[in-house]
């Protein structure tokens, strides 16, 4: 919360600081010391805030609805980054140190912790507000607005409650219950504070300047005013219900202190019937004496104990003890309670021993103790015999405690000679004392009995003020001797036998919260209320700025499209061109020049109609005069003009018409596009699709033909063979040979419509082929054995050479096959007569195999290499002898392709030729 001296503040903070520059404090000694002096300024200006804040602090929870030192921490953050987080955490840390010092509750971890709350708090909403709306924000735009208070006072306000409940909880300021209500009404009070006091912050240091420097006036001025207004009502509503609490608070306290008061004369009215009692049963019994006690002195009463203390001479004490174990006490015999402290008793001293007691069982140890050597007790003593008044002593360990840290109180009054009440007889002289009667009282268990204080709110403490007591505290806790002067309390003096005794009960937690309290609710409607009030001044204020941003924005945006328009129009691939109703050209763009080979200057010299075609000049007139008419939108059309060296240009042309503000024809504008190419690609499309068209037809062809041409032919080599084989035949031999060349023509050309077919099939994509693991061995025996008569007849040698680390491969098998025989047979076919062919494999790689076959023929040249691999080309092997179609080596390269693979050459002319191809290995074998 901020009041009149505010302004003057701030402004000090915004004038001091300034000094720094447009965003970061600089570099340089010069600016060590100005950050320095930033710090400063800073941590004053937090500390005054936040103590400013806790002058506000209402119940419940006992914090202030409004924390703006948050808002100073989140402006200046964001303003000069991260060398104004010093301040910040000195102003913090000297925050809670005062409220510390007010509380008498001085935790140096605690400010410690709560200044890096505050750091933590403001650096992040900082580093939030520059994500969401930039280095910094005008907060112009009600988006930019909502998105700035939602970094700094939605997310970045959970931060320095967590720490400082948290901190508040460690050293034990608040207890686990409190933990929840105080997180919240902590937040309430940084979110608010956040919401009022970021926006004045920043009116007075925030940048741009030229945004937020008007805001001073506009903006911080009537939230100032609006928070000090706020904050004297505030201050007027909490102090009627302090007010309130505090009469309520009155009145439960004297409640309290009458209940403690009559509760504290118990004990004396207990020894008043003891008196009574043994003033007129002087020798009663033991069983009398308890059973006469009986009710009263129960255990847990308000009285400890009651008992009787004859005077006893020293040549007495053995016929005393006698009659005292005759009375029921087995074992009774006097003794001294040798404490530190206690007197050291004179031989021929009367003893002072405690003859009754009841009840018995829980004071069974103090039975025949000598009181009369207990200094605290002995006092009360001879004052009790020598005025015949009840007289207390001072507090002291009773003699039937052991291992209890509780203090008693002994009561004492004196009986005398003759039965007498009175210390001296009609004469005035002194009446000889024969004992005491007496009352024990523990006033800490007493009081706690009447009043269950630390079970409620209040709590209470006695205090003995008897001058030169040595145990003043009776009752209660230790802090009550010195309790702050802000909590609040109620006190009662009296005299307790002779004693002077204070009574004092307090509310450790302050005063009480009452239901209904306004003070709270009325703080926190009124600063929400002040915090909307800013957010729309901030959204009014930035209103203006946002229209003339919007303007200049539209404005640089209607330019920059201008000059994209233009630029589009200037280098789109496509004429434009702009002509008055007449048809004479206005307006010309590069590319409607380009297109024609005609400069602006020619263009606009000559109407349309004149460079267009004459066969399309009829047409677009009349398409023309509709348009103006206004029976055609726009039209488009295929046209053709005469470019500037006679040539002809085939176009599409699209014209529409512009109309003026009254609605009328003004302008035609054409959109020229050259389609030259396009229909130069439409009938390379056509040429492609009637080569498919072509090819397909071809693969029906080949395959209607190969079924045809085989069904006859598979019929003659039949027949041939049934000739061969007939053990009856009469064929001469020379029948014979003939026969012979009808099977081999026969299986030649069978083979070339196998290949063929395999060929037309590759190219339609309907070969298949399935991969999978293979022996090595026997597609190479199968292989070997397919070319075995063909190689016999030229005499060629195979040498096969297998690695044997390789055995297996992926492949198909049946394809595999037909690839070895084809690179075989050319190997064998093409060789010399008697020369050698090699079928080699090796391992390449972890998995790879290379097989490769090797002939001793004539060779490839670089041009036949060149040719090699196109359908039906024998590279001039066709005018030989040797048979051959020239497609075995297309269909072994598209099959090697189809199983991932290719086929390689390497020849040398006149050294022979190696064809080459790698498989996969199967992984099991890599």
């Amino acid at each position: 919360m901020t009041d009149a001296s505010s302004p003057a503040t701030s402004a000090s903070i915004a004038l001091a600081l300034d000094e720094t520059g447009e965003g970061r404090p600089p570099d340089g000694s010069g600016g060590a010391v100005r950050l320095v002096r930033l710090n400063v300024v800073l941590a004053l200006a937090y500390a005054a805030l936040g103590v400013l804040a806790l002058r506000l602090i209402l119940p419940p929870d006992f914090v202030s609805p409004i924390y703006p030192a948050a808002g100073l921490a989140v402006a200046a953050a964001l303003r000069w980054g991260p060398g104004a987080l010093p301040g910040i955490a000195i102003g913090g840390a000297a925050v809670s140190l005062t409220l510390g010092i007010e509380r008498s509750h001085i935790q140096p971890l605690q400010h410690l912790l709560i200044g890096v709350g505050g750091v933590l708090q403001a650096w992040l909403g900082a580093w939030l507000a520059r994500r969401w709306t930039g280095e910094h924000p005008p907060l112009c735009e009600p988006a930019e607005l909502l998105r700035f208070l939602a970094a700094t006072a939605g997310i970045a306000c959970l931060v320095g409650p967590s720490v400082g409940v948290a901190a508040l909880w460690i050293t034990g300021a608040i207890g686990p219950s409190q933990l929840v209500s105080h997180w919240l009404a902590w937040w309430i009070g940084d979110a608010i504070g956040v919401l009022i006091g970021a926006p004045v912050s920043l009116a007075l240091f925030g940048l741009p300047r030229k945004h937020w420097a008007p805001r001073r006036l506009s903006v911080a001025l009537p939230l100032l005013i609006a928070c000090a207004l706020l904050f004297g009502a505030t201050l007027h509503v909490a102090r009627n219900e302090e007010g309130r609490r505090r009469h309520a608070f009155d009145l439960e306290a004297v409640n309290a202190l009458n209940t403690l008061s009559d509760t504290l004369s118990m004990p004396l009215t207990a020894l008043e019937a003891n008196h009574s009692l043994l003033l007129v049963a002087p020798g009663i019994s033991r069983l009398d004496f308890e059973r006469a006690h009986a009710e009263r002195a129960r255990a847990g009463g308000a009285v400890f104990a009651v008992g009787w203390a004859p005077l006893v001479r020293p040549q007495d004490m053995p016929a005393f003890e006698r009659a005292a174990q005759a009375d029921g006490y087995a074992g009774y015999r006097v003794y001294e309670w040798r404490r530190p402290g206690d007197l050291t008793p004179d031989p021929a001293e009367d003893r002072l021993p405690i003859r009754l007691i009841a009840p018995f069982a829980r004071n069974r140890p103090a039975l025949g103790a000598n009181v009369r050597n207990i200094p605290q007790a002995r006092a009360a003593q001879e004052r009790a015999m020598a005025t015949g008044e009840p007289s207390a002593s001072e507090s002291f360990p009773l003699s039937q405690d052991a291992g209890v840290t509780l203090m008693g109180v002994v009561v004492y009054r004196a009986l005398y000679e003759g039965g007498s009440t009175d210390p001296r007889d009609a004469g005035g002289r002194a009446r000889r004392p024969i004992g005491v009667a007496f009352a024990t009282l523990r006033p800490e268990a007493l009081l706690h009995d009447a009043l269950p204080a630390r079970a409620g709110r209040l709590d209470y403490c006695l205090i003995d003020t008897t001058a030169g007591t040595r145990r003043p505290l009776l009752a209660g806790d230790e802090r009550c001797l010195r309790l702050p002067a802000a909590l609040p309390s109620q006190s009662r003096d009296f005299d307790f036998a002779g004693r002077a005794w204070r009574l004092i009960v307090y509310n450790p937690s302050g005063l009480p919260t009452l239901d209904g309290g306004a003070a709270l609710p009325f703080a926190i409607a009124g600063l929400v209320g002040t915090a909307l009030l800013g957010l729309l001044l901030l959204s009014v204020t930035g209103s203006t700025a946002r229209v003339a941003r919007r303007v200049e924005e539209a404005t640089q945006r209607l330019s920059a499209s201008e000059d994209r328009f233009k630029t589009i129009v200037e280098h789109a691939p496509i004429g434009v061109v702009s002509c008055d109703l007449n048809a004479r050209p206005q307006e010309i763009n590069p590319y409607f020049c380009q297109l024609l080979g005609l400069s602006v200057e020619q263009l606009q010299a000559r109407s349309i109609m004149a460079i267009t075609h004459p066969e399309d000049r009829a047409e677009d007139s009349r398409l023309g005069m509709a348009l103006i008419r206004g029976e055609l939108g726009r039209y488009s059309r295929i046209k053709r003009y005469i470019g500037g060296q006679g040539q002809v240009i085939t176009v599409r042309s699209t014209v529409s018409l512009l109309r003026d503000a009254q609605g009328q024809p003004a302008r035609l504008l054409g959109v020229v596009e050259d389609i030259g190419e396009q229909l130069r690609l439409a009938e390379l499309e056509r040429i492609h699709e009637a080569e498919l068209a072509a090819n397909r037809a071809k693969n029906e062809f080949l395959s209607r033909m190969s079924h045809e041409l085989r069904t006859p032919l598979n019929a003659m080599l039949g027949f041939s063979q049934l000739l061969e084989s007939d053990p009856e035949s009469t064929l001469s031999a020379r029948q014979r040979g003939w026969l012979a060349q009808i099977q081999q023509s026969g299986w030649h050309l069978l083979q070339m419509i196998n290949d063929t077919l395999d060929l037309s099939r590759l190219d339609a994509g309907g070969l298949r082929v399935q991969i999978d693991d293979q022996d090595l061995g026997p597609i190479v025996a199968d292989s070997l054995a397919m070319i075995e008569t063909q190689r016999q007849r030229r005499g060629v040698s195979i040498e096969v050479e297998l690695d044997p680390a390789v055995d297996r491969l992926r492949a198909d098998a049946t394809r595999l096959k037909q690839v070895l025989t084809n690179l075989l047979s050319n190997a064998v076919k093409y060789n010399q007569d008697g020369g050698r062919v090699e079928l080699r494999t090796r391992r390449v790689g972890d998995s790879q195999v290379e097989l490769s076959v090797s002939d001793t023929g004539p060779g490839l040249t670089e041009a036949q290499m060149a040719q090699l691999f196109q359908p039906f080309n024998r590279l001039g092997r066709e005018v030989g002898g040797i048979e051959g179609t020239g497609i075995g080596l297309v269909i072994t390269q598209r099959l090697l392709e189809l199983m991932g693979s290719r086929l390689q050459v390497r020849s040398t002319a006149g050294e022979g030729a190696t064809f080459s191809f790698e498989l996969p290995i199967p992984s099991v074998d890599q």
